[in-house]
């Protein structure tokens, strides 16, 4: 395949999405941006995430881009076919795990963003869904902001500042920063999490047709890091593995 495959998110979350590629996928070569100076979008109005999105993309399309992944669900619920109409190579994005979280039934809690849940998307998927389980929705104003702010090293969050109580069957992380403490926040309400990105992958892999031949055994993943602000470097990446 000609070209870097491009990872897109607001900040550091979207590293989720590309650790999982790039451990599956290791002999492909990858460009991580992350918007780092802007982190996170998710309390932010419609038009100005759409418009530091597409800033974000404008940069992106500088490089030889094969295909780009939208490594955010605020930027997939509310940006997705603008950037896909302006932009000449495939876009895929993430969106929140509803689908698969309800199919398991019981209580599911979804956790997002603000602006992911106020998005027609994320209110379609729930409507979908919501007499195959009982969905409850909550918006941690700012978790994603610690995240962001604590990585790499993610230990010393302390989550009962920012998630709610309850018992649930299953918990949605509806923002791909929440994605990076997923093991945390199942220890927390000890349940299963849904965070959508093996599924995005595995999407990807497909429409790509990436063939499991390019994953070859690498010492170093051949990826670029890119972004405003901060820019993550390949330590942050590695401690992900």
């Amino acid at each position: 395949m000609q070209g870097r495959i491009a990872f897109f998110d607001s900040g550091v979350g979207g590293l989720a999405l590309l650790a999982e590629c790039s451990g599956r996928f290791p002999g492909e070569k990858y460009l991580y941006y992350g918007d780092n100076a802007n982190a996170p979008y998710g309390n932010r109005g419609d038009r100005e995430i759409c418009a530091l999105a597409d800033r974000a993309f404008a940069e992106i399309a500088r490089r030889e881009i094969a295909a780009a992944v939208i490594a955010c669900n605020t930027v997939t619920a509310e940006c997705a076919g603008s950037l896909r109409r302006r932009y000449p190579f495939p876009i895929f994005g993430i969106e929140p795990a509803i689908r698969p979280a309800a199919a398991a039934g019981g209580k599911v809690l979804v956790l997002a963003t603000r602006a992911t849940l106020r998005s027609a998307r994320v209110a379609a998927l729930l409507r979908e869904n919501e007499t195959r389980a009982e969905i409850a929705c909550f918006c941690p104003a700012r978790l994603a902001e610690a995240v962001e702010a604590a990585a790499p090293d993610l230990s010393a969050l302390r989550l009962e500042e920012h998630l709610p109580p309850g018992r649930y069957d299953g918990v949605v992380l509806g923002c791909t920063h929440y994605a990076l403490i997923g093991r945390a926040i199942a220890r927390y309400y000890s349940c299963p999490v849904y965070d959508g990105v093996a599924e995005t992958v595995d999407h990807l892999q497909k429409k790509l047709n990436i063939r499991s031949e390019n994953a070859s055994k690498r010492a170093k993943i051949d990826v670029i890091f890119a972004g405003s602000g901060k820019i993550r470097n390949e330590m942050v990446f590695f401690g992900l593995k």
